[in-house]
């Protein structure tokens, strides 16, 4: 099976991760599609390949050398749009002019700058309805590819290659119960960036806060200092934060505070927030931000009820990486390696490496040659996926 015809048949399976669900992992057909990767592995040859109780997929080649290369690809797609593309479509020698994915969408370099950067490339596009589901699918083939050559040139390699799939990604919960010990690996990478030029070892540091109003409810025509409407005072404390600290105002290493999600009537308001930043004691300030928002409503409502509670998410592995550099040298070889350019952007959300590596193993990530993630207007460069195979086998023989 050829890297085109194994991601055409991966896409077309929707696995997409629920964020309601509490069973783990979060949607059935994650495990039924666990099960074909075990068999598939085992098909080209990965024979220890197994799913664990928790739906994680294992696999290994060993090659009697002293240290082990993990790889790590998650199987769920996002639940942002339904996945399952059957019939995505692939355009050879992309011209750089508008792509018509149906009647009803288009995609346009105009619009999407980056296609500019996959003129001349080979690219698979979604059929305007389904999410294509390169994230991380694209990952998850790509691992595929470089465990087929290892099995086929066992000679050139200098590490051992260890390999997990991880359901819930999209949903926070990839790293839930991966499970280091079960991994054997010196180091590891996760396959579930954008464009094979651009790896990752800095991620947000994150936070969640929840802010409970309880006002008071009264008819209205006898409300006069009575009524405390939990609506009308959710927009005051949304009012008293900072306006130019939120995600469309924000790029780069700056860091936000956004509104995920508000609800509510004149007697409860619920209001669920994301903060984010790369240092640790700028995130602390936002956090900050929050209570004394709640502190200032409170004494102007005296007579409702404002709980601010904030909750840590994840870490920032570069914190890591800043004192334990090697996972990040050996990028930086293996690319010098394949003589491909490269660059470190940082990742404006999570990953599972970040929270991986704070488990005890270094993770940083690399790219899939993906773009538009979480969309209609996904696609995946095939001519970057091939690039990302010679860093992949560069990055086993170091």
């Amino acid at each position: 099976m050829t890297m085109l015809e194994r991601f055409l048949k991966y896409v077309a399976y929707d696995t997409m991760s629920s964020e309601t669900s509490t069973n783990y992992p979060s949607s059935p057909s994650e495990l039924i599609f666990a099960d074909m990767m075990v068999n598939d592995l085992k098909e080209i040859g990965v024979l220890n390949a197994f799913k664990d109780e928790y739906g994680l997929v294992y696999g290994f080649i060993d090659l009697g050398k002293k240290n082990t290369i993990g790889l790590i690809s998650h199987m769920d797609t996002s639940p942002a749009l339904i996945g399952g593309c059957k019939n995505p479509r692939l355009i050879k020698n992309y011209d750089g002019n508008v792509i018509v994915l149906n009647d009803k969408y288009s995609m346009s370099p105009a619009v999407f700058p980056e296609l500019n950067e996959v003129k001349g490339h080979d690219i698979i596009v979604t059929d305007g309805d389904h999410l294509l589901g390169a994230d991380d699918k694209a990952g998850v083939v790509l691992i595929f590819e470089i465990a087929k050559y290892v099995l086929d040139h066992k000679n050139e390699f200098n590490n051992n290659l260890a390999i997990c799939f991880t359901p819930d990604e999209e949903v926070g919960g990839g790293w839930k119960h991966f499970d280091v010990k079960k991994m054997k690996a010196n180091f590891a990478f996760t396959l579930d960036g954008g464009s094979c030029y651009v790896a990752n070892h800095e991620n947000f540091n994150a936070a969640a806060c929840h802010v409970s109003i309880k006002g008071v409810s009264i008819h209205p025509g006898s409300a006069k200092n009575i009524m405390q409407n939990a609506g009308s005072i959710a927009t005051e404390f949304h009012s008293l934060l900072p306006k130019e600290m939120v995600p469309e105002k924000t790029d780069g290493y700056d860091g936000f505070i956004m509104l995920e999600n508000i609800k509510g009537d004149i007697e409860n308001c619920d209001l669920d927030y994301i903060l984010r930043d790369f240092s640790k004691e700028l995130l602390e300030k936002k956090k900050a931000i929050m209570i004394e928002a709640g502190k200032k409503i409170q004494a102007l409502h005296p007579t409702a009820k404002i709980d601010v509670v904030v909750n840590d998410s994840y870490r920032n592995m570069g914190d890591y990486f800043i004192e334990h550099p090697e996972g990040v040298e050996m990028i930086n070889k293996a690319y010098l390696a394949s003589k491909i350019k490269l660059s470190y952007v940082p990742i404006r959300g999570g990953t599972d490496g970040a929270m991986i590596t704070y488990m005890g193993l270094p993770c940083p990530n690399l790219g899939t040659g993906g773009a538009n993630f979480h969309g209609r207007y996904e696609y995946v460069s095939l001519t970057e996926m091939n690039t990302m195979i010679e860093v992949l086998k560069n990055l086993l023989k170091e």
